[in-house]
């Protein structure tokens, strides 16, 4: 990024809320007394920037102040192509209309001589993204009601039951070519992860439903949640960093052995079980687990057999 890209950056960074020198700095990856001189150009070519010293001050421009629409850079191009490119590859994503709309003004705005670059970036990079045939038709529907922070009353089909159940959606996040809910249930007085695509119905709460009080569920990585300690050997190591549903530290020893160490709910020890489930690992690897809860002791035993080297 060049000084005027980044004189630039700083006006929209400031037109957003204001900021400290620090929070500028460390934004771009410069020092001080280049946020200081950076500021001071601004003022210079008429840049209004607001300056506040003290506990709370920093830069901030007036309310009224805006910056006209500035052209894309070709690489500002590639990367909102390529993260709509991607988001289309799912089976289902969220607000078809608004994203194709998106993307016809996105190839409108652009001038035509650029297109050429753009295009040259978006067939170096390609971000995999797992092709599944389970959509996932209440998908808008979970968005807006964690947006709103509004309860739904849910069909859902699980692996083992169906269900009727009363969420207020908290956040909706896509794995592996999967769209995941996570949600607070009335019925069972717990968080847990519902896969979006097996949900039947969604729509409004019964009548005669009273939402309960849903304490504030701690991150999945906690303190509050029971921690899982596996031992894995060199080989089981190498395999753990290649699960893709793991997604946790791995701390390796000298002799290549490791140490996997997280904290999950336990309502959720179904989920955390699976990775350890595949032949492979059970091949291949050892692992043994120091839980800190009953229900974790089982899931240590079940992995320390399917860990067993024969």
């Amino acid at each position: 990024m060049n000084r005027v890209e980044r004189l630039t950056a700083i006006v929209l960074l400031l037109q957003d809320r204001p900021h400290t020198a620090v929070e500028i700095a460390r934004r771009f990856e410069i020092s001080r007394r280049t946020v200081l001189r950076d500021v001071q150009a601004l003022c210079e070519i008429g840049v209004p920037v607001i300056a506040r010293e003290g506990p709370g001050g920093g830069y901030s421009l007036p309310d009224d102040y805006s910056l006209a629409p500035l052209p894309l850079t070709t690489h500002e191009a590639f990367l909102l192509l390529l993260s709509l490119r991607t988001l289309s590859r799912l089976a289902d994503a969220p607000f078809g209309a608004a994203r194709a709309s998106l993307l016809a003004k996105l190839r409108a705005v652009l001038p035509q001589a650029q297109m050429p670059d753009v295009e040259r970036w978006l067939s170096a990079v390609e971000l995999p993204m797992p092709q599944r045939d389970a959509r996932a038709p209440f998908l808008d529907a979970l968005i807006a009601a964690a947006q709103a922070g509004q309860w739904v009353r849910a069909a859902y089909a699980s692996a083992e039951r169906e269900s009727v159940q009363h969420l207020p959606p908290r956040q909706v996040t896509a794995r592996h070519g999967y769209w995941y809910c996570r949600a607070f249930s009335a019925e069972h007085l717990a968080e847990r992860s519902y896969r979006v695509d097996r949900f039947q119905s969604v729509g409004q709460p019964a009548p005669d439903f009273r939402p309960p009080a849903a304490p504030p569920t701690p991150d999945y990585g906690a303190a509050a949640h029971p921690q899982v300690h596996a031992t894995l050997t060199a080989r089981g190591a190498a395999l753990a960093e290649g699960e893709p549903d793991l997604e946790l530290p791995i701390e390796r020893g000298p002799d290549g052995a490791a140490e996997l160490r997280f904290r999950w709910p336990p309502a959720e020890l179904d989920c955390a079980k699976r990775p350890a489930s595949s032949p492979a690992w059970a091949r291949k690897c050892r692992c043994t687990l120091r839980p800190s809860c009953a229900r974790l002791h089982k899931l240590g035993a079940l992995l320390s057999e399917r860990y067993a080297q024969g």
